[in-house]
């Protein structure tokens, strides 16, 4: 996937999956156990990206490198 902006403000397990490298099957247990955290809307799991990456949002206002 490209950048953080580019990503949907919900994402999928399979997209979750995508973007960081894990197996599809680690985020859904990841979910099902309460490490991950997601809704179920129209039956599917949806996790908020800013709730999985908090710090992301913050971290693209500062420049690399800068001191």
């Amino acid at each position: 996937m490209g950048k953080f902006e580019d990503l949907p403000l919900f994402l999928t397990p399979q997209q979750l999956a995508d973007c960081t490298g894990e197996h599809v099957g680690s985020i859904r247990r990841g979910i099902a156990k309460g490490r991950i955290p997601a809704d179920k809307v129209n039956g599917r799991w949806r996790v908020c990206r800013d709730a999985v990456f908090p710090t992301a949002k913050e971290a693209l206002g500062k420049n690399v490198g800068e001191e």
